[in-house]
């Protein structure tokens, strides 16, 4: 999810889509409860681990697309390294329960130990090879994407490996004799991946939010611990019994020649071609996950609790999935044949899912309102993919002691296809034919799968080849899926879902849509609003967003060079005052740069042909020296997997020391994002790093921080200086309401000693525990009004309170009666 791999950030995990642990099945049903606990509870584990991991290399290397799909690669290929190199080891182990036991307890130390250290080495070998820069690099550059692959596989490359190889050691233990294979295997596959669901809810519904990242990590260690415990006891309880029961060692015989001897893969139809179709069955499942996990973040959001969701969703068919395929696959031949049915089924059925999509979307958006939506709309395709595994298995050994080598060669072949086909998904495919063009291409190459099954798995007649051709043939030219717009106008927030669409694109982390609406330009990015851009003849309008880049160079007159976090609908962009000379800013995805040009014809300003700005696509503060006078803030969505690390105490420490010594620091927020708790912590967390902070609120329902390491003192300079720097270009600021000193006094809400109180016995927000992204004050509707703000902020406001600096410093030179007609305007507003 994010996201999703995407945005899915985001992007589901390895993990939850292969087991990373399986056990035996003995004989007693103690024997058998107590391993499918394991099962279940390692898969758990796994998911807490993906999902940390992430989010930690993400605070490493930047929330970039390119980044946060180099940690999946990175994960992905160390659980396809273990199941290669198990399969070598396989022939030799006596003891796999045993051998599974140390593996998990290998996990967990080095969850706890090796890998925090490698993540830490991580962040000081880029700023070590790669910081220094004159300013904040693009994400583009070979050299960094580099580095961040080879970095999170060295870091994750111990526990991923181990985890990689449980699933075939187990299947040495489970299996033993044919009749076994696929039942016995598939119901391995199905118990670990319903622990993942387990672990993919668990830890976006409870352990991130309570415990935050370190601590959660702890109880994914805490789960292989136990599993550990569990199986080791089990060895030793079974020891005489297992050793009697177990095949003598020259069943598995030693020489890999033998053992592999079906694995080959001629030119002739045979078993062996299983591989090389697993490996294009993971590429297309994985690109069915990216794309339907950013296609309904659109219905649902972009939350960790909606990763959570989709991710479970997933997750929860593949299990139901691996289930069936451990009752289908009774026989080789049978295997094959629902084989080629599970891969038609999932082409066939994400074919007719988005046909129906925009009939189904929702009239009301949001993660609660739909929690079965995408799980129900999603299922027999999910249900499709989880079944080909233990088929496969099956179709590969035919012998009880091929079971566990075939196993391993299914799982790296098929993890392989998995890496390749998430980073062509996300970089490639989608940002190349946007949603309609994808789903095409991935539906078509199911359906070119089955076909590839039903000719190259088992010898048949010419006629049932090219009937099944036929048929393949006319579905996949029958099949041409138009823009889904209704898809398009939904919002996670439920606003406005009308207008004609003039902008569709879809990039790397988010699709992005510019809209007409109510005589402007409004621009999405899943589904959410990130601006409104003014159209000529659009009567003047007013936004607390115009305030903030004009709020910094009145706070700091000398302020010559400014650095905005997040283009937008380059509104921030529009009220630099004409004295900076320099404009970074800095925007994740480039589609949306490139809607703001494709609509410049439809605009009354055009912030992208101001000569000062300088773009840069990318997060990587840390990799610049470059110092600024300012740097404005305004990531729109505070729990989304891209902005939600940019309200922590790391990233405004990040921020402070990329200031020039009298530099000053701007924080937008839309007051529905808060309760009065984040408020709290928010401005906890800005005066813990700068420690003097003001709250302006230019409109009712927003909010602006300033803060700085000097005493904010904006209004008595600016009465004292007769104006400046407003009375430089006294046009520039009326635009944007900012005439007069009494202008900011009726806008200042809280001032540094408010502030101190507001924030007393606050926590700060920490990239550990980050209650931005935790929270869902929105999406509960919980979140404050403008009214709510008003009486949560009435006390801490100067004008009310009776500040000493305001009334006894300049009273003198004030309009109160001016003030107050301001303040009667503002509720108006």
């Amino acid at each position: 999810m994010s996201a999703s791999p995407t945005a899915v950030k985001p992007h589901s995990s390895p993990g939850a889509l292969r087991p990373t642990s399986d056990a035996a099945l003995p004989g007693s049903s103690v024997s058998l409860l107590l391993l499918s606990l394991c099962f279940v509870l390692s898969g758990f584990a796994a998911l807490v681990y993906q999902t940390a991991w992430t989010r930690q290399f993400g605070l490493v290397f930047g929330t970039s697309e390119l980044a946060v799909a180099t940690v999946l690669a990175a994960y992905m290929g160390g659980l396809a390294l273990g199941a290669a190199l198990i399969e070598r080891w396989l022939p030799r182990i006596t003891r796999p329960v045993l051998a599974y036991a140390v593996l998990e307890l290998g996990i967990a130390v080095a969850a706890v130990v090796i890998v925090p250290a490698l993540v830490a080495g991580s962040r000081w070998l880029l700023v070590a090879g790669f910081g220094g820069q004159a300013a904040p690099p693009s994400s583009e550059q070979f050299g960094t994407s580099l580095f961040y692959l080879a970095g999170a596989f060295v870091a994750l490359v111990i526990p991923t490996t181990l985890m990689g190889a449980t699933l075939p050691l187990l299947a040495r233990h489970a299996v033993r004799d044919r009749t076994q294979i696929g039942r016995r295997i598939g119901l391995l596959y199905a118990s670990n991946t319903a622990g993942a669901v387990a672990g993919a809810l668990g830890t976006a519904f409870l352990l991130l939010p309570a415990l935050g990242l370190t601590r959660s990590i702890w109880v994914g260690a805490a789960f292989n611990v136990v599993v550990f415990l569990l199986a080791a006891w089990l060895v030793q309880r079974e020891r005489g019994a297992a050793d009697a029961s177990r095949p003598a060692p020259a069943a598995h015989p030693a020489a890999p020649r033998e053992v592999h001897a079906g694995f080959r893969i001629g030119l002739s139809p045979g078993p062996g071609w299983v591989l090389p179709l697993m490996l294009l069955s993971g590429a297309v499942s994985f690109i069915h996950e990216v794309l339907w996990t950013r296609m309904l973040a659109q219905v649902v959001g972009s939350s960790i609790y909606a990763f959570g969701v989709m991710v479970g969703s997933f997750l929860s068919g593949i299990a139901l999935g691996g289930a069936a395929g451990a009752l289908l696959a009774r026989t080789r031949s049978a295997s094959v044949n629902a084989l080629a049915a599970a891969l038609f089924a999932a082409g066939v059925w994400a074919a007719l899912a988005f046909l129906l999509l925009d009939g189904f979307v929702p009239a009301r958006a949001g993660l609660y309102a739909n929690l079965w939506f995408g799980f129900l709309l999603l299922l027999p395709l999910t249900f499709a993919i989880g079944t080909t595994y233990p088929l496969a298995v099956r179709v590969l050994a035919d012998r009880a002691e091929d079971a566990a080598p075939a196993s391993a060669r299914v799982y790296a072949w098929n993890t392989v296809g998995g890496i390749l086909g998430a980073l062509a998904a996300g970089f490639v495919i989608i940002p190349a034919l946007r949603y309609e063009g994808t789903i095409r291409l991935a539906a078509a190459a199911s359906v070119v799968l089955a076909l590839l099954a039903v000719l190259l798995l088992e010898r048949r007649r010419a006629w049932i080849g090219a009937g099944v051709g036929v048929a393949a043939l006319a579905g996949i030219v029958a099949f041409q899926p138009a823009v889904p717009e209704r898809l398009l106008l939904s919002s996670p927030l439920n606003v406005g879902g009308t207008g004609r669409i003039e902008y569709y694109d879809v990039g790397r982390s988010a699709s992005v849509v510019v809209l007409e609406q109510d005589g402007g330009l409004a621009l999405r990015t899943n589904g959410l609003p990130e601006a409104l851009m003014d159209s000529p003849g659009m009567p003047p309008r007013f936004s607390g967003e115009f305030w903030m880049s004009s709020l910094a160079v009145i706070a700091n007159p000398a302020a010559r060079d400014m650095l905005i976090v997040g283009f937008g609908g380059g509104v921030v962009v529009e009220g630099v005052p004409p004295s900076v000379q320099r404009i970074d800013v800095i925007e994740l995805e480039p589609k949306v740069i490139e809607a703001n040009r494709s609509t410049i014809g439809r605009r009354k300003f055009n912030p992208l042909g101001d000569p000062r700005v300088n773009l840069i696509t990318n997060d990587a503060l840390s990799l610049t020296d470059r110092r600024y006078d300012a740097i404005v803030s305004q990531p729109s969505h505070p729990w989304t997997a891209g902005a939600s690390h940019l309200y922590t105490r790391e990233f405004m420490q990040l921020a402070r020391d990329h200031l020039s010594e009298d530099g000053v620091f701007v924080q937008w927020m839309n007051v529905a994002f808060l309760d009065e708790d984040l408020l709290r912590s928010l401005t906890a967390t800005l005066i813990d790093v700068f420690g003097s902070t003001r709250i302006y609120r230019p409109d009712p329902n927003t909010l602006v921080f300033l803060a700085a390491r000097r005493p904010l003192e904006v209004e008595v300079r600016l009465a004292r200086s007769g104006g400046a720097p407003i009375a430089a270009t006294p046009a520039h600021y009326a635009r944007f309401g900012i005439n007069v000193v009494e202008d900011l006094v009726a806008a200042l809400a809280v001032d540094e000693a408010g502030a101190a109180r507001l924030a007393a016995g606050a926590e700060p927000t920490t990239d550990d525990t980050n209650r931005m992204a935790a929270s869902s004050v929105f999406e509960l509707g919980r979140g404050l009004t403008a009214d709510a703000t008003g009486r949560a902020l009435a006390e801490y406001d100067p004008l009310q309170g009776g500040a000493a600096w305001l009334y006894s410093g300049i009273g003198g030179q004030l309009d109160f009666g001016y003030i107050a007609r301001r303040q009667l305007f503002f509720r108006g507003l």
